[in-house]
């Protein structure tokens, strides 16, 4: 018996990871004039490159209860059990979604109850990633499925991800923030920076700065600081969404200055946001981070 990992189209994962790990994913979707797309099928740069003339944002739904119940399923019936990480329960309805896959499970099959777990990664992309990987690498070495629970749990505590989107109009648009905000915003150039918040998991503003080169700065900063403060890095990614030359220039001129010789080791890495998140920031930039010891859970 071994402990396979089921996650969610949000994480931000290679093909080779998939391969190597053998994980199983579930799809949200992009819903756009009635049409449900997968976002596992979809390509990120040409949604991103049509979403930006849009006058109306599409809308994203979770995964199926019914997807949710077949992976999950699929796993027991091979003898395996099962370790769902997924995207924030604050962002999104998917956990819930697995742990009413859970219930339906459970009750049809009381004999597996107690070799499914699951947790709320608290966050989405990179950072979920980071769960995922941590815990896939115990279960390819044998580990139990309370071991692997909990190093995905410890690797979610190490995590954190902040961003600052180019303006507040596709926030606003999406109903993340009111209208006024977004135009007394934009009026006054203020760049907020946001974040997945670790007691809610829902998007906090972390800060408003004046101007966007302000804000990557203050990014990077906060960084440095949780890194010192937390044991040092262990993994660190520039992440964008419809922003691919301001990123790469970003890492290049920034991140890998700042992080070359307090922590050589590091090979940051460069990725694009899943359009399910990215449909309701618009352009951004940001950095997702692995500490070694846990981050502190306070604002900056």
């Amino acid at each position: 018996m071994a402990v396979k990992i089921v996650t969610d189209s949000t994480a931000t994962l290679t093909p080779e990871q998939i391969e190597e790990f053998d994980l199983t994913r579930v799809t949200l979707f992009v819903v756009q004039d009635g049409k449900a797309e997968p976002e596992v099928d979809m390509n990120f740069h040409e949604y991103y490159a049509r979403l930006m003339d849009l006058t109306n944002l599409p809308t994203t739904s979770q995964p199926t209860t019914e997807s949710m119940v077949e992976a999950f399923e699929k796993i027991l019936d091979d003898g395996n059990d099962v370790l769902g990480i997924f995207v924030s329960g604050g962002l999104s309805g998917t956990l819930d979604g697995a742990h009413a896959a859970v219930q339906i499970i459970e009750e049809r099959r009381p004999e597996v109850k107690g070799r499914i777990a699951l947790v709320d990664s608290q966050s989405n992309a990179m950072p979920l990633t980071y769960s995922i990987l941590g815990a896939a690498q115990l279960a390819l070495d044998g580990a139990d499925l309370e071991t692997c629970r909990k190093q995905a749990e410890y690797d979610t505590s190490c995590t954190r991800f902040l961003f600052a989107p180019r303006s507040l109009e596709h926030l606003a648009r999406g109903g993340r923030i009111g209208r006024a905000s977004a135009m007394l915003g934009t009026a006054l150039k203020l760049c907020p920076i946001l974040g997945p918040d670790k007691h809610s998991g829902t998007v906090h503003t972390y800060a408003k700065v004046r101007t966007y080169p302000k804000a990557l700065k203050t990014i990077k900063d906060k960084m440095l600081e949780d890194a010192a403060a937390s044991g040092g890095l262990r993994a660190l990614c520039v992440h964008y969404i419809a922003e691919q030359v301001e990123a790469e220039k970003f890492l290049k001129e920034v991140v890998i200055p700042a992080i070359t010789e307090k922590f050589p080791s590091i090979k940051p890495t460069l990725a694009a946001i899943s359009p399910t998140i990215g449909t309701h920031v618009g352009p951004a930039v940001g950095i997702a981070y692995l500490t070694v010891n846990p981050v502190a859970k306070e604002n900056i």
